[in-house]
């Protein structure tokens, strides 16, 4: 099971993607009054193609709640404002996201980073922070990136058919994430190392 956590322009469209392709899906979202929308059969934004994408999820049982859940996979798809003056991120929502991770995630589990980081921020905040919590990467937990940025507009073709990058320690888990990705994309889906991910978009 997949859980996504943060259901705005990027992680909703990937839990509809995947819920509606075969993959069992729950999406997280800090937001009761989102979550209320979303189990009220409404979208929280409109892009062309979402609300059909919707109605294919929910057929394909796709679930929305607050809590984070006991799964196979998580998929951190919150916000990072970007600063274009220092070209950073801001990382706090990312291991806040991770941090409540942790608390259900069972050991085995992978958590794919899909936010848009700068180059070397899993390295240098999201691996100490996992790390300071006690888990031993590449045993307990597995770390992935899976970047993406979608224009509003053409979201759900991008998504279906855009080329993806996948960084993972472990080659391994990487094409695990490779296939999961690939039961909805399209295009050329590549597995590397964690840094080159995170240098697709700079």
């Amino acid at each position: 099971m997949v859980n996504v956590i943060g259901l705005g322009y990027i992680g909703l469209p990937t839990a509809l993607m995947m819920a509606s392709h075969g993959v069992e899906v729950v999406g997280t979202n800090h937001s009761q009054g989102k979550v209320n929308m979303l189990k009220a059969g409404k979208t929280t934004f409109k892009e062309e193609g979402l609300d059909e994408l919707f109605q294919a999820a929910l057929e394909g049982g796709i679930k929305f709640t607050t809590e984070y859940q006991v799964a196979d996979v998580y998929i951190v798809s919150v916000q990072t404002p970007y600063d274009k003056f220092t070209k950073k991120v801001e990382m706090k929502y990312v291991t806040a996201a991770i941090g409540d991770v942790l608390k259900v995630a069972p050991k085995g589990a992978i958590i794919v980073v899909e936010s848009t980081v700068s180059p070397g921020s899993i390295n240098k905040y999201v691996r100490p922070y996992v790390e300071q919590k006690g888990f031993v990467i590449g045993s307990d937990i597995h770390l992935v990136h899976a970047p993406e940025r979608i224009i509003p507009g053409n979201m759900i073709y991008e998504l279906l058919h855009n080329d993806r990058t996948i960084g993972a320690d472990d080659p391994e888990i990487g094409e695990k994430i490779k296939a999961l990705y690939a039961t909805f994309c399209g295009g050329n889906i590549v597995v590397t190392d964690i840094k080159t991910a995170e240098m697709k978009y700079f």
